[in-house]
């Protein structure tokens, strides 16, 4: 894991491209900034969430994968983006009438998957609306703030997003008071739940203190 620096304005970050099994490229580098070069040609808001949008943020950890976020209305241009760029969907695309709000690509050079979620309402289209730009892997894209990826990650109960919100929290490096404006704002009925998942993340007992020598007693 390398890390990032701020570059005019913006956060660079270079993300885990070796696989710390194989010792091989993961191709992570070049399906993102194909990806990304793509959608900046688009007419279309977007943004970079998930662990890229995290690490460059300033939390970089190990990610496979790029996650991208469009408004529902603009899933079928976005579909059609990731496609002329050599992606390829892996599962179904939905139509117009019925679209689906998560669409897995694949990029056939490298393995590497791109997820692009269709949002239908907020927090992702705040998120999507709001998003600043920075560059990754030397391209230029919108990207999720902390503040945002914060509201992401409450309404997941997948392990690496709980994980991702408290590290978020107890890093410092974001603006607990303003997510939680944001929150109220948009869903107040969420606010004791961000109460609670922010409590637990700035609780966490310390870890239990080492064996002497090093050795487990019997």
């Amino acid at each position: 894991m390398m890390p990032f620096e701020q570059v005019r304005g913006c956060l660079r970050v270079d993300l885990l491209v070796t696989d710390p099994v194989t010792g091989r490229k993961t191709g992570l580098t070049a399906t993102v900034r194909r990806t990304l070069k793509a959608l900046a040609k688009a007419r279309f808001p977007y943004c970079v969430i998930g662990a890229t949008a995290l690490a460059v943020r300033g939390l970089p950890r190990m990610t496979r994968d790029l996650d991208i976020a469009v408004v529902i209305d603009d899933q079928r241009r976005a579909v059609d983006v990731l496609r002329s760029s050599g992606l390829r969907a892996r599962t179904p695309v939905g139509s117009e009438d019925d679209p689906e709000p998560m669409v897995v690509f694949v990029d056939p050079a490298t393995g590497v998957e791109v997820d692009l979620l269709a949002a239908n309402g907020n927090p992702e289209t705040t998120v999507i609306r709001e998003a600043r730009p920075a560059t990754v892997f030397g391209a230029r894209a919108p990207v999720a703030s902390l503040e945002h990826l914060l509201l992401l990650y409450l309404y997941s109960n997948q392990p690496r997003h709980l994980g991702d919100f408290a590290s978020i929290v107890q890093s410092g490096k974001a603006d607990l008071k303003k997510a939680g404006r944001l929150l109220r704002e948009m869903h107040r009925e969420m606010v004791p739940d961000w109460n609670r998942r922010v409590k637990q993340a700035l609780s966490t007992p310390p870890a239990p203190p080492r064996p002497k020598n090093g050795r487990a007693h019997p």
